[in-house]
């Protein structure tokens, strides 16, 4: 007895483009990320207080709302679909982002300037507003991709099945 499937030549055709889908469909899956990481990147720039004040840190000086500024989306690796949301800073990953925009100081503000070793927390008015952003945005952000890498599957494979 044999069973002979008729169209499965097509059948392993589609598989194999599918499986190719986040090396041909890059640029859809990328702008997904980014509209994604808007939502923590419009918190940070929504939540953030400004200090009213340039100041002055490691001899670097910071301007006033450049934390707020420096929320945004980018591309840790140009080769990957990873799309990051947070402060934007030239420290990771040898990025150009201008200094009126650059938060290499966000860890700083997140957990205060110095440790309990050292006497104490300086806490301000910005201190955790990321990790409540990750938390506050975290299911909408979800809900979101699932909806936007529905849609643009449905999109890719629209043909193919």
């Amino acid at each position: 007895m044999s069973l002979k499937i008729t169209g499965a030549e097509q059948l392993y055709r589609n598989i194999d483009k599918v499986a190719k889908w986040s090396v041909k469909d890059s640029q859809s899956l990328q702008a997904v990320g980014h509209r994604v990481g808007a939502v923590y990147a419009n918190y940070i720039k929504a939540n953030v207080k400004d200090l009213g004040k340039d100041t002055k840190l490691r001899g670097k000086v910071i301007k006033n709302g450049q934390l707020r500024r420096s929320g945004g989306t980018w591309l840790p690796d140009k080769k990957r679909n990873t799309v990051l949301a947070g402060p934007r800073t030239n420290a990771v990953g040898g990025r150009k982002t201008k200094n009126s925009a650059n938060g290499f100081y966000a860890h700083i503000v997140e957990k205060g300037d110095f440790g309990p070793r050292f006497g104490g927390k300086h806490r301000t008015q910005n201190t955790g507003v990321f990790e409540r952003g990750i938390n506050s945005t975290r299911s909408r952000s979800e809900k979101l991709q699932l909806m936007l890498l529905k849609q643009t599957f449905t999109n890719y494979t629209r043909g193919m099945l």
